[in-house]
């Protein structure tokens, strides 16, 4: 009976130590298979196949990735680089979307009653003065509801000023421009009352109003609160541009008044898109289309969907 005991709690003893044993492996394995799991992903990108949008879901998370770190240091060199704008001296921003247009939409982007972009005011005769300047004087008073701009043409100029004044509210007015951003109408009104001033001058006349702004006799600019453009563009246009001098003439009319509300240059987003109005499209659209409306713009105001360009 003794012998029966004593054979028994052996057995027990042994079976607790083998019940031991086998659980205190179990743990080990799992254990290493977590470890192994950890292991693998901090280095999923070297040594795993898994779909691309895990792997950046992985490399979000992780701050050690080399790769990342280069890429960021590599765009931000590139933003440091960039050559500042010959006209008013501010960064240059990168639109996050893209915009397209059908050719009908191209078409009906040059209709803007009451004006015509094509002859763009310029006749025949030149109307002899002994002023530089011919001064449009506005039967309207000033009006702190709207935004009040005067405007001079250079008497040597063959320019219908009074025409050019109609033609150039009636851009800044039309509900695909500024004024549907800034919230004002715009007037012409006298020169001594207004808050900004536009001018359409010879080459020559632009270098010296534009100093030291860099124009070369090519491009036009916005100093202080004088907006002033290039005679010479107004009736070349620019290369990107090729015959389309109605584009040309919206872009030139819009962009420096852009600068006047603090927008600064972006450039291209993508290929074959609209050119966001404040690139700098008389340099070149960089593969993207002729635009002469802030149409990007419009959306960062309205939308607040991209970054502002200001």
């Amino acid at each position: 009976m003794e012998k029966r005991k004593t054979l028994l709690l052996f057995n027990i003893l042994i079976f607790t130590f083998l019940s031991i044993f086998v659980l205190s492996e179990k743990l080990n394995i799992s254990g290493n298979t977590i470890i192994n799991n950890n292991e693998e992903i901090i280095a999923v990108d070297n040594s795993v196949d898994i779909p691309d949008n895990e792997k950046v879901i992985t490399n979000i998370t992780t701050t050690t990735v080399p790769s990342l770190q280069d890429s960021y240091e590599e765009e931000m060199q590139t933003n440091i680089n960039f050559k500042l704008p010959d006209s008013d001296g501010v960064d240059i921003y990168t639109s996050k979307i893209s915009i397209y247009s059908t050719e009908e939409q191209t078409i009906l982007s040059k209709i803007i009653p009451g004006i015509s972009l094509e002859q763009g005011c310029v006749i025949e005769n030149i109307n002899e003065t002994d002023n530089q300047w011919i001064n449009v004087l506005g039967a309207n008073v000033y009006n702190e509801e709207k935004i009040n701009f005067s405007l001079s043409v250079e008497s040597s100029l063959p320019i219908d000023a009074y025409c050019l004044s109609n033609f150039i509210t009636s851009i800044l007015n039309d509900k695909r421009g500024w004024t549907t951003i800034v919230g004002k109408e715009f007037q012409v009104v006298n020169y001594y009352d207004a808050d900004f001033h536009i001018f359409l001058a010879n080459p020559d006349t632009v270098d010296e109003m534009c100093f030291p702004l860099q124009t070369n006799g090519i491009y036009s600019c916005r100093n202080g609160n004088q907006i002033i453009y290039n005679y010479f563009r107004w009736l070349a246009g620019a290369k990107d541009f090729g015959l389309d001098i109605a584009t040309y003439r919206l872009y030139l009319i819009n962009h420096e008044v852009g600068h006047m509300f603090g927008w600064g240059h972006t450039d291209c987003p993508s290929q074959n898109a609209l050119a966001p109005l404040m690139m700098q499209q008389s340099k070149t659209t960089g593969g993207c289309i002729p635009n002469g409306w802030p149409i990007y713009e419009r959306i960062t105001y309205l939308y607040e969907s991209v970054d502002n360009f200001k």
